[in-house]
């Protein structure tokens, strides 16, 4: 009787725990970082790929290929990039 309910319970929770802010997370200080000096990305670009950069750092992806991955990505160049990168790594993550 309980089993359709819960079920639907704890995958609500888990949709819920896959899309949330890691705890840390101040994205208005990573954009106030980043956006006055990238007005080029929108902000939505710069905060889909500071999450990025989180996700991939956190499951052990190197700073170097993270900023790889965000000129791949946006097409930022390596200064752009790399200043994603940290302040993803500082404000975000």
């Amino acid at each position: 009787m309980w089993s359709i309910p819960l079920g639907a319970l704890a995958a609500g929770a888990a949709v819920s725990l896959a899309f949330a802010s890691p705890a840390g997370a101040d994205p208005g200080s990573y954009l106030k970082d980043v956006q006055p000096f990238y007005q080029n990305f929108s902000v939505e670009q710069l905060l889909s790929e500071g999450f990025r950069v989180c996700s991939v750092t956190q499951r052990g992806t190197t700073s170097s290929q993270a900023v790889q991955m965000v000129q791949d990505d946006i097409g930022a160049s390596v200064t752009a990039a790399g200043d994603i990168v940290a302040a993803a790594v500082v404000k975000l993550c």
